[in-house]
């Protein structure tokens, strides 16, 4: 069933149009085809899906270009002066976002992650569609998903659960404290909202207000403004922006505290995988999609003949 078929999110929308994102790299090349896969079998409503790459990796992702799946080289969403190189502490099998101009601007070296984040942001100076959805490449979706149904009366979903972030989650603390100085805010309190999520959608004319705002703010450019603290955390930005600096509602966005994509974070998790016959057995009635962490070990054959039965069914 088409998520939204239930009364919740169906589509009103005034003319927006819907772009897909996905940062990517070459060791979940595999588990970003299969995504891409999954999209073309069910996802609709959308414009363009655009793969976004650190430019060394490009040649391995050209052959998932289409008609409506585009890719863009870091090289264009993010200044010249932060640059992947290898981890020399690695041996080569790592890489580093840096450089003597980001140094100079007081950025600590970056990892993959921290990349991916900035590139997220940066989409929306590249792309022309309104609405942006984040989809990650070791996610897939296996039920039919109408990006148009994100819009309620032209606003837009946004991922938000009340209270979720407590005073005791040392990690996500100084992601919350980040974002609050970064926007000129007073420090969060606690319980706080949380914004993380698989498939969270985001305006690009907030992205682009945001980052005009950060600029201000702090007096420098958005990317050196952003990543000068290595703990910080897009989906927490972009929430508080359209939260505590313009409000929801006039921002036109509508709370969602339900999950679209099943998310298997932890090898516990997905004990009993290899006797599901179908991903039916595990989904919410409001859940498209299941992300299965790459790093917990899950054989992708087995995802693959999962999805595979589910296309086909």
């Amino acid at each position: 069933m088409p998520w939204g078929a239930d009364g919740a999110g169906e589509s009103n929308q005034l003319n927006e149009t819907f772009a897909l994102a996905t940062p990517s790299y070459r060791g979940d090349i595999e588990r970003c085809r299969l995504l891409c896969a999954s999209i073309d079998r069910f996802v609709t409503g959308h414009a363009v899906h655009y793969l976004l790459i650190e430019d060394r990796d490009v040649p391995l992702f050209r052959d998932l270009e289409g008609p409506r799946r585009r890719i863009l080289p870091e090289s264009q969403l993010l200044p010249g002066w932060l640059q992947s190189r290898p981890d020399p502490l690695s041996f080569g099998t790592r890489r580093l976002w840096t450089g003597f101009q980001a140094l100079a601007r007081g950025i600590p070296p970056l990892r993959g992650w921290h990349a991916q984040q900035l590139r997220k942001f940066a989409v929306a100076k590249t792309c022309a569609e309104d609405v942006i959805l984040f989809a990650d490449s070791d996610m897939l979706f296996v039920r039919p998903f109408d990006l148009t149904s994100l819009s309620d009366d032209g606003a837009i979903r946004l991922y938000r659960k009340p209270d979720a972030i407590t005073a005791d989650m040392a990690r996500h603390i100084p992601w919350c404290n980040h974002a609050s100085a970064l926007l000129g805010l007073d420090a969060p309190s606690f319980p706080s909202p949380d914004y993380i999520n698989n498939l969270v959608s985001w305006r690009r004319d907030h992205v682009l207000a945001l980052l005009d705002h950060v600029e201000s703010v702090s007096g420098r450019d958005w990317v050196s403004a952003i990543a000068r603290e290595r703990q910080f955390s897009e989906y927490v930005i972009y929430g508080y922006f359209v939260e505590r600096v313009l409000g929801l509602e006039a921002a036109g966005h509508w709370p969602d505290a339900r999950e679209l994509c099943k998310v298997y974070w932890f090898s516990e998790d997905v004990a009993g995988m290899d006797r599901l016959a179908s991903f039916e057995e595990v989904l919410e009635p409001w859940q498209v999609a299941i992300g299965i962490q790459s790093f917990i070990g899950e054989p992708l054959d087995r995802i693959r003949a999962l999805f595979e039965r589910q296309a086909s069914a």
